[in-house]
């Protein structure tokens, strides 16, 4: 218990000469950084529903959630690596591909308890080869993932031969990608269960504890005794853990799999983790702002495909919230600092 509170205090130590940045600040850029979100979140359901046709049936709403779902549940398990200040996962893509793949293979030739093994086993792998490579031997994280990344889809191309793997049209993986609980699809299920378990984790356990406090001062949590490396390992893990159900619920939306059904999931997370004001310096955020992260970006393309905007001009639309938020969240820390 000594240690726990020795490692707070020295974590959210400041220097007397920025005794200022504990007192609440009322700027414009301040209230953006820490509220924006909410506030532009309403807005967008609130001009959708008002003005775009079809946008407020229930059959849309559903299809926005069941959609965002695998995206989200991945942006929900890398934004533990996040906060530790490691920038992002850049394997999930491998991760999740890997993932679908395995569960509707491995479940065809065997059955599905041997297929949730193996995915199991393989995401340990994932999160063991990133976190001692960032975590013991500081290495760049947006380097070593980009590396597991190509590793793992070469291995996953090689023994899968690239070819597209499909699941029986009356087993459980197809029926749990068809079913719903009421209105609401599985898929939407999991991802709030994710974001249920995963802020427990985050803001009531000591590991949870251990990932912000390294990721707004690693130094002094290093010195209070901590094995900072195990605390990476950690984070990458929950990531791995996300992309792997992220995988099996993507693979169950058609109830097929391949090599590339992934693709683009890293750059996705990361714009529905920095909307939903997870700061990429690390040491702030929240699993439910992810979640909201995650809700904002799904409803503002699905409005721009209610409206007939090309594809092109949907990933600039997304490409700039991106810049946007990053930009809001620095100048939010300068001003905080001031």
């Amino acid at each position: 218990m000594a240690k726990e509170t020795f490692t707070e205090a020295m974590a959210v130590a400041k220097d007397p000469q920025d005794s200022k940045a504990t007192k609440p600040k009322t700027s414009f850029i301040g209230f953006i950084a820490d509220k924006g979100i909410f506030v532009f979140t309403g807005i967008l359901v609130l001009t959708a529903v008002l003005f775009v046709d079809g946008f407020a049936s229930l059959q849309n709403v559903t299809d926005v959630f069941h959609r965002a779902a695998p995206i989200g549940i991945v942006a929900l398990g890398m934004t533990f690596v996040v906060i530790t200040g490691n920038y992002l996962d850049l394997s999930v893509v491998a991760q999740a591909a890997a993932a679908g793949v395995i569960l509707i293979a491995v479940s065809n030739a065997y059955n599905l308890i041997i297929a949730f093994a193996v995915a199991f086993v393989v995401a340990i792998i994932f999160a063991l080869a990133n976190g001692i490579a960032v975590g013991y031997f500081k290495a760049n994280a947006v380097i070593v993932t980009l590396a597991t990344t190509y590793i793992g889809l070469g291995l996953l191309r090689l023994l899968s031969g690239g070819s597209q793997v499909f699941g029986p049209a009356d087993g459980p993986i197809a029926t749990f990608g068809t079913s719903k609980l009421g209105p609401f699809p599985y898929s939407a299920v999991v991802l709030v269960a994710v974001t249920l378990i995963l802020t427990f984790v985050l803001t009531r356990t000591n590991f949870g504890f251990l990932i912000r406090s390294f990721g707004v001062n690693s130094s002094a949590t290093r010195l209070a005794g901590t094995n900072t490396g195990l605390i990476v390992i950690g984070a990458f893990m929950v990531t791995s853990m996300a992309a792997m159900f992220a995988g099996f619920v993507l693979a169950a939306f058609s109830n097929t799999a391949v090599s590339n059904m992934a693709t683009g999931f890293d750059f996705q997370a990361l714009a529905a983790i920095i909307v939903g004001g997870t700061s990429v310096f690390g040491g702030k955020g929240s699993v439910p702002r992810t979640l909201l992260g995650v809700v904002f970006v799904s409803i503002l393309s699905n409005v721009l495909v209610l409206v007939q905007v090309s594809y092109g001009f949907q990933q600039v639309a997304i490409g700039s919230l991106i810049v946007l938020a990053v930009t809001v969240d620095a100048l939010g820390r300068r001003v905080s600092k001031k």
